[in-house]
């Protein structure tokens, strides 16, 4: 195994393709997202422009990309088998810490080493002696929204403290998820009487009664119709809280935008909206794998409550990810109290 750092934008962009391809389907660990995230958030200087709260540190790409060259047909063959996907913050006070790319505002969930689960131990004992024999300009590594029990990163860090590197681990906030059936009768099945009930009426009521209309982004130009309804719905309803919203920042907004196109194009974004009696009531912004829809974002019209556009966009989403075979809906982190009512 050869390990490069990778320091620039250049580099990473050369990476795209076949870090795309490594990282399966899942959105969040691919280039799209992460690379991405890169483009609109590693210039502080930019940041610091739209956003007054940024704090004085500097920002250097840090990605460590793993390459097997065992099977290469000459020198200059070789093959991507693995990405740790950080940065590194260099601060006053906390000194040089290694970060995920994708954290902060945009809270990136289920982060990892990028690897074939065959190549996890290979590519985290390549990553760790890395760290600890040739690159010694970090004096931490922040590996926050991991999942517990993540094999590659078990690996790493065993092998850090093989390396007398001082390893703690303590809990973060829960990624909630709903375990979904074949069918939607199935779900109803599986929750509380009360619950089905509601559920059971507000389909009669609303759903089925002629006043709504479901919109789900198949292609660019209802993206392009469907953007502006998500932020918009997503803002006046952060507002109505006394929030900025999340689309406020500026760097937020872009960023998404263009990692949504991104996904949009390899069939891994699910935007949707859903008008009411005419007129545009909630959106949903999730992404998608083979298994699994990701709840990232949404909005709903704030004067449209007493209608529960949030309750009826959720049922819409569901039975949406049921009929495409998925077997899960992760509602990712957070303890909002309707993650544990839907599940």
């Amino acid at each position: 195994m050869h390990v490069e750092q990778i320091t620039t934008w250049e580099g990473l962009a050369s990476l795209e393709p076949e870090w795309n391809a490594l990282s399966g389907d899942m959105p969040f660990h691919s280039s799209n997202w992460l690379g991405t995230w890169w483009k609109h958030y590693g210039d502080l200087a930019q940041r610091a422009a739209d956003d007054d709260r940024a704090r004085p540190s500097d920002r250097l790409l840090y990605v460590l990309a793993v390459f097997d060259e065992s099977d290469a047909a000459g020198d200059d063959s070789k093959r991507l088998v693995g990405v740790a996907p950080w940065y590194l913050d260099r601060t006053r006070v906390k000194g040089n810490v290694l970060r995920w790319l994708g954290s902060g505002e945009v809270c990136t969930d289920h982060l990892t080493l990028i690897c074939q689960p065959e190549k996890a131990d290979a590519v985290a004992t390549a990553v760790a002696e890395s760290l600890t024999t040739r690159l010694d300009d970090w004096d931490r590594i922040d590996l926050s929204a991991v999942d517990s029990g993540d094999v590659a990163i078990e690996r790493l860090l065993g092998q850090l403290e093989e390396r007398e590197c001082l390893v703690s681990r303590q809990p973060a906030d829960s990624c909630w998820a709903l375990d979904l059936p074949g069918t939607w009768d199935d779900y109803l099945a599986s929750i509380s009487k009360s619950h089905r009930k509601q559920l059971r009426q507000l389909d009669q009521r609303v759903l089925q009664s002629g006043r709504v209309r479901w919109h789900q982004v198949q292609n660019r130009a209802e993206f392009e119709a469907a953007w502006p309804i998500l932020v918009d719905l997503h803002q006046r309803r952060r507002r109505s809280l006394g929030e900025p919203g999340c689309f406020a920042s500026r760097v937020f907004h872009d960023f998404h935008r263009e990692a949504a196109s991104k996904l949009l194009e390899c069939g891994q974004l699910r935007i949707s909206w859903m008008e009411l009696d005419g007129t545009p009531a909630a959106a949903e912004y999730h992404f998608a794998d083979r298994k699994a829809t990701y709840a990232y974002q949404g909005g709903v019209d704030p004067d449209r409550l007493d209608d529960e556009p949030g309750r009826l966009s959720t049922i819409l989403c569901l039975k949406a990810a049921i009929e495409e075979g998925h077997t899960k809906l992760d509602f990712l982190r957070g303890d909002e109290p309707y993650k544990a009512h839907w599940r």
